[in-house]
């Protein structure tokens, strides 16, 4: 027998959930064949086979979570050589990814097959007035898998993508679409719904654990005075660019850790991670060399992450490489809080909500936007000097006019 084991789908993935076997104990599968759909915390990625044979075993069934490494098909003896199950992934993956046109991720983060499953209806089918519409549903098992979870029947969807296709924003419009759906949510809070977590869900979770068990936090609050700035200045692009110039005055925040040596590694460069919020979970997209950026570069950056969290399809690249992070969470409310580092990070920056205040200014009453700022550290590798003088810096960068 030979094994393929689960080949790590991302930078670093730990596991990945089975989504869909497309091939059974039995079947014999050619080189790039594919085998099986699995979830990712970032996406839904589509495996192929690294090798022509017969399959004589599949470890796990749909639902199941598969360890990095762990055995996932075994093949029976052959005189062929196993390819190397990483370099198999990441060709396919760069194949993919040039003819990409809908990748219909459900937790969008690494490039997704474009392989399309056709799959024969088995109830009754409305008529769309096409044959092929009557009799297959057209689609890839991404799209197929969201479906699952958003619990919408790929029969009843109206597909308008290439050639009959159905795509993720199909499944997605037909959720709205559907009376059952409505009456669902009307009477969703009498419901009691137990669901597992799944994706950037079931990421996070194992995040703040592991954050939870190593890093040792303290976190600084303070005030900046904002009433200077001109009107319509751009908000995140001045925090952005505080920021950066907290960490060339305190390069220290801006910087990995590494218990197992007990070394930390500081950059020059300034890559950003940004919380962004999605109803599939948090997203932290990063805004690589923040340094470099103008106000214009940044904002169509920022606009680009919005879409691609938006649709679920953000790559694995900006997703990793952040050295400091960043979490909006005044954008709902809160005025101060304790942001979770994730390591290797040892520093997160949390902006409250803005609000007016009444402050005390040459001995006169009057009013002042007020901007609260928390700053998180992980004390294992940063002092609280440092992280007093990366504050100071923030706030009088923030407190300039312009």
């Amino acid at each position: 027998m030979k094994i393929f084991k689960l080949p790590d789908l991302g930078e670093g993935l730990p596991d990945a959930e089975i989504v869909e076997w497309h091939v059974k104990e039995g079947d014999t599968v050619k080189v790039d064949d594919l085998l099986v759909s699995m979830e990712t915390a970032k996406a839904v990625v589509d495996v192929p086979a690294p090798q022509n044979g017969k399959i004589a075993k599949l470890h796990g069934k749909p639902g199941d979570i598969i360890k990095t490494g762990a055995a996932l098909v075994e093949f029976a003896d052959t005189d062929e050589v196993v390819a190397a199950p990483s370099a198999r992934v990441e060709a396919v993956a760069a194949k993919v990814a040039e003819k990409s046109e809908d990748k219909g991720t459900v937790a969008g983060a690494i490039e997704v097959g474009n392989t399309i499953l056709q799959e024969s209806a088995t109830g009754v089918v409305p008529v769309r007035g096409t044959k092929q519409f009557q009799n297959r549903v057209k689609a890839m098992p991404s799209v197929r898998a969201l479906a699952k979870r958003l619990d919408v029947d790929l029969i009843k969807v109206n597909p308008t993508g290439p050639k009959g296709r159905t795509t993720a924003d199909d499944v997605k419009n037909a959720v709205h679409a559907t009376p059952a759906q409505k009456i669902l949510t009307a009477v969703a809070p009498t419901i009691k719904t137990v669901e597992p977590l799944r994706g950037p869900r079931r990421a996070m979770a194992n995040a703040m654990v592991k954050s939870h068990a190593e890093v040792v936090p303290v976190t600084l609050v303070d005030d900046a005075d904002i009433h200077a700035w001109l009107p319509g200045t751009d908000i995140t692009w001045r925090v952005i660019r505080a920021i950066v110039s907290a960490c060339r005055t305190e390069p220290a925040l801006n910087a990995h850790f590494n218990m197992e040596k007990l070394e930390r590694t500081l950059f020059p460069e300034v890559n950003i991670g940004i919380a962004m919020d999605s109803p599939e979970g948090l997203f932290v997209p990063v805004l690589k060399n923040s340094e470099k950026h103008d106000q214009t570069s940044f904002r169509k950056e920022l606009d680009r992450f919005k879409t691609l969290v938006k649709s679920r399809s953000i790559s694995p690249q900006d997703l990793t490489g952040s050295t400091i992070q960043l979490s909006n969470f005044g954008t709902f409310a809160g005025r101060y809080a304790n942001p979770v580092i994730v390591p290797p990070n040892v520093a997160i920056i949390g902006l409250g909500k803005i609000r007016e205040e009444v402050v005390a200014v040459n001995n006169a009453i009057t009013i002042h936007k007020i901007m609260p700022l928390s700053v998180t550290i992980d004390h294992r590798a940063i002092t609280g000097g440092e992280a007093a003088r990366f504050l100071k810096a923030l706030i009088d960068d923030l407190q300039k006019s312009h």
